[in-house]
């Protein structure tokens, strides 16, 4: 009777087939954690690819877009099961080949240069996807610590927490611009607090304590970014407490605010049936795409 078992380690899974006469067959799926993907109309095509030996795994999706994988719910998750059928086939495949071309299955012309020498199919079993998105700010502050001193988690009230907001206070002054983190050691206790008023910049509506909100201190120019007003000393006059001029007018809205967004596509495939190789659960892995990176840009309401 043959036995087959298998090992899960990290992301290397070995099956082990014994047979009657005491013979063992090996067969050792190595491959990493990352997979790609193809699309065609409404179909998808997951796979990941591996030289010496070299041999592919795919798993064929039909009605599924790369739009669908990343249409997460309010709270930035996509969960989907899909069933593995004749329609949706997951495959196994050695090749001839000493190495693998990089359109192996994202052409619509076979490659006639590779030679499959085993192709074994399950049309049964199921894949779960998972989307989870996160979002950034990018303003060099870790989410843990991106709260102000009264634990608030949107400073400025702007609707936008601290986390995915550019501007924390609301001064239309980027939070990377006002040194919250001057040495990058993640230790805030440093960050530039210009007045010493014990709240740094990047959480002052005053960064000089002239009695103006740094918002307001746009003499030149009314663009959202007090930075560019000098007037003397080559010193913003938003951090410039000799410059306090009262008769600027005062800021009408925010700057734009852009939000990087990373989207981490995990598969699985479960209870497989691959002729000897039989599986409950086997981690397909992270997609490696470019959908999975993007950003969206936001002007909050002023207030």
């Amino acid at each position: 009777m043959r036995k087959i078992f298998f090992i899960l380690v990290s992301l290397n899974i070995l099956l082990l087939a014994s047979c009657d006469d005491g013979d063992i067959i090996t067969t050792e799926l190595d491959f990493d954690n990352n997979f790609e993907v193809c699309a065609s109309g409404r179909d998808l095509v997951f796979f990941k690819t591996k030289n010496e030996p070299s041999e592919s795994l795919s798993l064929k999706v039909a009605n599924l877009s790369l739009a669908d994988l990343i249409a997460v719910d309010e709270f930035g998750v996509f969960i989907d099961t899909l069933n593995i059928t004749t329609t949706n086939i997951f495959n196994y495949r050695t090749y001839r080949n000493a190495t693998l071309p990089s359109d192996l299955f994202c052409n619509a012309i076979p490659n006639s240069n590779v030679s499959i020498t085993q192709d074994v199919e399950s049309t049964s079993g199921t894949a779960p996807i998972k989307t989870i998105l996160t979002e950034d700010d990018d303003d060099g502050i870790s989410i843990e610590l991106d709260v102000d001193i009264n634990n608030n988690n949107d400073t400025d009230g702007d609707g936008l927490p601290n986390f995915i907001d550019a501007d924390d206070d609301g001064d239309n002054v980027l939070t990377k611009d006002e040194n919250p983190d001057p040495n990058g050691d993640g230790n805030l206790d440093d960050a530039q607090d210009t007045d010493e008023d014990g709240i740094p910049d990047y959480l002052d509506a005053d960064d000089d304590g002239d009695g103006i909100n740094t918002r307001d201190e746009e003499n030149d120019s009314q663009n959202q970014n007090p930075a560019d007003d000098i007037t003397v000393n080559g010193l913003p006059d938003y951090l410039n407490k000799d410059v306090a001029n009262l008769n600027t007018p005062a800021a009408t809205a925010f700057r734009e605010h852009l939000i990087s967004q990373n989207y981490v596509i995990t598969v699985q495939i479960k209870d497989i049936d691959l002729e000897l190789i039989s599986l409950d659960t086997f981690n397909f892995g992270v997609l490696n795409n470019s959908i999975t990176t993007s950003s969206r840009r936001v002007v909050p309401e002023f207030r």
